[in-house]
This record gives C-alpha cells, structure tokens and sequence, in this order.
C-alpha cells in the first residue's frame, strides 16, 4: 500500500513484469536498505500466447534468481530447438526434412507460461522488500537530467484512485515495447532494414508430434530422433517466414509466424486468426498438427515492425532494461537473454551509486555498448536471414555454426563468470568483436548462396527426405568446437555446390561474387 510519508525512492521501477521484477529483486539482493518501487499497471498479467527461452536466460532463471525447482513444477521443460522443411515436391509429413538434436538437451531451458513466471517474479520482488503498487500507472515522469536545477527525478503516480507525486533517485523503465523513457527522450528507434512482422495466437486439440499413432505409422521418424520432439521448440520454415510452435503447461500450444514483408506476405484468409491457421495448414508438419486444431477465442495477436533499440539506454538517475531498451528477432528466443543482460549492467550500477561509489565509468560504458552490441547482434544472426529460412541444407548450416558460437560464448561465459559476464552485454571485447565478424560473415554468404540457389531454381532441393540430426549434444565446453568444425566444413561444401550451380532453363554457369567481399546493406525486395 502507497504510505503518505514514504514518497521517496531510491529506485521507481516502471513495469512488474519479467524485466522489472528482475531488477528489482536484484537491487534488493544487492542494496538490502535500497527503497524500490514497483509499479505495475495491469491488475493481473495477461498470459503472453507462449515463450521460450534459451540457454543463457535458462541459466540467469535458474544460477541467479533461483527458480530451478519451481521453473520444473510450473512449466514445461524444453527440448532443443527442431526445424522442418518442405518443398512443392514434399507433401508427406515423414518426408519433410528435419534439423535438431538427435538427443535430450543437456542445460535447462523452457517453455514459459509468462503470467505465472512474472507473477512469481512479482511475489519474489515483494518478499525481497520491494514496494509494490498495483495496478498503478505513472501519469508523468520528470527525469532530473531534463531539469539541472534538481538533483531527483520526480513522479506522478495514480494508486488506488489517487495521485501521488513522488520522488527517486533512479528510475528503471521496464515498460517493454512501450519503452516509454526513450521514446520520451527520443532516442528510440526501429530498425528499419530488417522488416520482420509476427501473428500469433493459442490452439487447443493440437496433435502431438509424439502421438503412438504418428510412431506407429512412420517406423523411420519414430527411430531417427532420440530425444522428445513436441517438447522442443519446433519452427515450420519456408522462404521468407518460421512459424513457432511452442507447447504450454495447460496442454494448449502457442503458434505464431514471424515473416519479413519485403520478400513474403501470407495469403489472407477472413481475420487474422484464420490466415495463421490457413498458414500453419500449409506445411505437411503443420497439417498433421493443426487440421482438428481449434484457436483460442480473443486471442490472437499481431506486431508489426518487430525490431527496434535505444539510441540511448541511460542517463542522470534513468535506465531501460530488457525489450524497453530493444528487440531484434524471436527466431532463436533470445529476447530473456537481453533481458538479463540488462538488467544485470543496470542494478550493478545502480547499487555501486546507493552506496556512495562513482558509476560514470560504468553508465558510460553499458550507454556505448549497448547500440554495439544491438547491432552485432543483428548482423551475426539475422541481417538478410530470412532469405534462407527455406533451404533445409543452408539452415542446417547456420543451426551448427549459430548454436555453436553462442555456447562457445555466451553460454559458456556466464556458466563460469556469472557475477561478472550478466552484467557485459554480448559481443563486447576482442573475443567477441572476433565471433561477430566471423558471424556476419558466413550469414552473408548463406544469403547470397540461397538467393543464387532461387535464381537457379535449385532453393530447397534437401528439403525432401533429408534428416539433419546432431548426434553430440551442444554444451559449454571446449568439445562443442567439433561441431563448429562440423558446421564450417559444410559451409564450405555449400560454397563448393555453389561454385556449380547452373540455372536449370539454361544450364549457363551464375556468375558468383567474390567470396570475402561481398556485402549486402538492405535486403532485397
């Protein structure tokens, strides 16, 4: 409850959700006397259609905030990440070709159900000492670095049908995509060459890709795959769009398409809820599963213009944290990783600063970095990518080198330095400046040998009766190395194909362009 004598703050967290439940937890854990306010706006969180989660923000749920034990009981455990692909030619779901591990995944990751997670989350922020108010809004935010003259930032909240003026030293907007602290300073921005938009909804009466009668009728699936397929995240891949395919703890199925409007647009069938289902029909995996399917009534959902970032994500006594500060792409459930990231950097400083220490280097840096980080992200992993979404045998490819490099990293980094590396923003210093040109690099090459391929004729020619299955299971050792050896070897097959690859109506030799040279700065429409 809002107490009349208790208006000031150290720390005004705007938005309870994962982000700002996060922080605030961390900030308490960090500066036990700090005084946070939580400020929630909703009177009970809306269950997000579905999430999933990563390594890397498997490891921050599980080594930092200390939800193994109730993330097991609550939610449903993840299986890796599976790709399918067909062609025209490709109709049957036991010849669609397949990428994915061949066994169980070796470190915890999820499939969420985000309204329990932040309700958890909130519950926990509350136990560490934080002041919740709920629902609440902050009707204005004057930030202290918008007026010299004063040394706070000043707030007015409506709580239980009043307003109050309040005061903090920080403010943490965890607003998400409303990111409103950067838009009202203007630094926010969309990233406007990659032009990726999502639909997404909830089904009920999805058909198991483990179902007795699917394992019974197609012997050879049932013996290729050793691990659980429907407990995995499972992606339907075409040219220019995935659809994610991510189960819940209540039996339903979240189910969204994400798709890049310069090279691909779904055929519109009556509302939005019919086109993704229509969608999802047109893949013989999505066929099988969806054709007795029915959506969830009021809950299909669309965004466009998925990506977006900060100019600037800090500044005199304000911070942005998780998708307030930005958000590139869902294809590989990055988006928690960010968030822990951030809001690492973020209560590290903020609770340097509440005991008296000089942060300016720190502000400085996370400031700096961040737009680095955001756009090496970006180039290394999805800069064009949609353009070879579709080809099974360049995907797999990416699947070995992608997953490779970030259990190299990032993975592996935060298992053994987690005090330290949570608070440094992915793709900083020598080693990771090095991994994010190698990253660029081979994306860029996978672009243009799939835009050759579809000028040849010849995109997608494995995605019928082709099981790209790793048999040794990704983990933060040295030992996943191998399968970044793997995955460069069959880069330079498919560069080697490419060298051969002839037009099929006229069976002239493409020329190809220089292999370390080429570059591409907008995707082609």
């Amino acid at each position: 409850m809002a107490q009349g004598n208790n208006k000031e703050f150290d720390a005004i967290i705007i938005g309870g959700a994962f982000s700002g439940t996060s922080a605030g937890v961390l900030l308490k854990r960090k500066h036990p006397e700090a005084k946070v306010l939580i400020v929630e706006q909703s009177e009970e969180f809306d269950r997000k259609v579905g999430e999933s989660t990563s390594e890397l923000a498997g490891c921050f749920l599980t080594k930092q905030l200390g939800l193994t034990s109730y993330l097991a009981r609550k939610h449903v455990t993840k299986h890796g990440l599976r790709l399918w692909f067909h062609n025209e030619d490709d109709q049957c779901f036991s010849e669609c070709s397949e990428v994915g591990g061949a066994y169980q995944s070796r470190l915890p990751t999820y499939q969420l159900d985000r309204s329990d997670l932040d309700q958890k989350l909130l519950d926990m922020a509350e136990e560490a000492g934080c002041e919740i108010w709920r629902p609440a809004k902050a009707k204005t935010i004057e930030l202290k670095q918008q007026h010299p003259d004063r040394d706070h930032n000043r707030l007015s909240i409506r709580y239980n049908g009043e307003v109050y003026e309040v005061t903090s030293k920080w403010v943490i907007d965890a607003t998400g995509k409303a990111s409103r602290i950067p838009r009202m300073l203007g630094h926010h921005r969309k990233l406007e060459e990659h032009t990726t938009n999502a639909v997404w909804a909830r089904f009920r009466n999805v058909r198991d890709l483990d179902d007795h009668e699917l394992l019974e009728k197609f012997p050879c699936y049932a013996k290729s795959c050793k691990g659980p397929r429907s407990q995995a995240t499972n992606h339907l891949m075409g040219y220019g769009w995935w659809c994610w395919l991510i189960p819940l703890n209540n039996g339903d199925l979240s189910a969204g398409l994400v798709y890049d409007s310069s090279i691909f647009e779904p055929e519109k069938f009556g509302n939005l809820t019919e086109t993704l289902h229509r969608h999802l029909l047109t893949h013989p995996v999505g066929k099988v599963m969806f054709e007795d399917a029915e959506p969830v009534e009021k809950d299909t959902r669309t965004y466009s213009g998925l990506p977006y970032y900060s100019e600037e994500v800090t500044g005199e006594g304000w911070a942005a944290v998780g998708d307030a500060a930005g958000f590139i792409d869902p294809l590989y459930s990055q988006g928690l990783d960010y968030c822990a990231h951030t809001v690492c950097a973020v209560t590290n400083f903020i609770s340097e600063d509440l005991k008296g220490n000089c942060i300016r280097e720190q502000v400085e840096q996370y400031n700096r970095e961040y737009p680095i980080s955001y756009r090496r992200w970006y180039e290394a992993l999805y800069k064009n990518k949609y353009h070879y979404l579709g080809d099974a045998e360049i995907m797999w490819g990416a699947f070995l080198l992608d997953i490779a490099t970030y259990f190299i990293g990032p993975v592996r980094v935060v298992y053994d330095f987690p005090d330290k590396e949570f608070g440094l923003l992915p793709y900083h210093g020598k080693a990771g400046t090095f991994f994010a040109k190698l990253m660029a690099l081979y994306n860029r090459r996978f672009v243009a040998i799939a835009k050759k391929r579809m000028r040849c004729g010849t995109y997608g020619a494995s995605n019928k009766g082709k099981r790209f299955l790793l048999a040794k299971g990704f983990s933060p050792t040295l030992g996943t190395f191998s399968i970044m050896g793997q995955g460069i070897r069959h880069w330079l097959k498919l560069e080697v194909k490419n060298l051969f690859t002839f037009p099929k109506s006229t069976g002239k030799k493409e020329a190809d362009p220089v292999f370390l040279e080429q570059t591409e700065s907008q995707p082609s429409t």
